[in-house]
């Protein structure tokens, strides 16, 4: 189980990642300590959970979350000091799956992660024209053969299928976010042209003047 754990201090993260991953041998641990470098390996890397700290400097928490939650439906447990009711609510409703207040026990937070991990393997799978996409566990099938798609590929599907249709814009701000004033726009076509070679030229539709669609 692949867990991104984002915490400023590094000696409580160095804690939790040694203890979580004492005790559970399929735990693998990448640990970030500033909101930067977290987006740029949620966006590079393929994560089953993310542990996130509330109080990270420089940014405003609820946009960090509602920033992962527009990419993925990854499971995210805040790790706070704080807590009340409108907080709880506050979390919840700006993606947050579950939520622990520190300081807290290696076993609540375990407990927490088997109770999230079980909902990992319960996953809707779409029909989109010849194939059969699932998002969760990443993986394509057309006519029963499984497709190899990427990283970027699939979530360029998986955001196109969602929002019905995009602008370029839209995608590229969506796929590099901090780094979109800087990327090359040509980088969309070409994971538009790869997406229909490998799943068929129908699944995307080009909007002329304007974008992407899948209907």
């Amino acid at each position: 189980m692949k867990i991104l754990l984002v915490e400023d201090n590094k000696e409580i993260s160095d804690n939790i990642k040694k203890i979580l991953e004492i005790q559970n041998s399929d735990f693998n641990i990448t640990q970030k300590f500033d909101w930067e470098d977290a987006i740029k390996s949620f966006l590079l890397n393929e994560f089953d959970l993310i542990l996130l700290d509330l109080m990270l400097p420089k940014i405003d928490w609820i946009t960090l979350c509602k920033r992962i939650r527009l990419n993925s439906s990854i499971p995210i447990i805040m790790m706070t000091a704080k807590w009340d009711d409108d907080d709880k609510i506050l979390w919840l409703e700006s993606g947050a799956d579950d939520y622990i207040v520190k300081p807290f026990k290696i076993r609540e937070l375990q407990a927490r992660i088997r109770s999230i991990t079980k909902r990992l393997h319960i996953n809707e799978k779409i029909n989109i024209w010849e194939c059969e996409v699932d998002f969760t566990n990443k993986k394509v099938l057309k006519n029963w053969k499984e497709i190899s798609l990427k990283l970027k590929e699939l979530q360029v599907l998986e955001y196109i299928y969602n929002k019905k249709s995009v602008s370029k814009t839209d995608l590229i701000e969506y796929l590099w976010w901090s780094d979109s004033l800087f990327v090359d726009w040509n980088k969309i076509d070409v994971y538009i042209y790869s997406i229909r070679k490998k799943m068929g030229k129908n699944i995307i539709k080009t909007i002329k003047g304007y974008g992407y669609s899948i209907i």
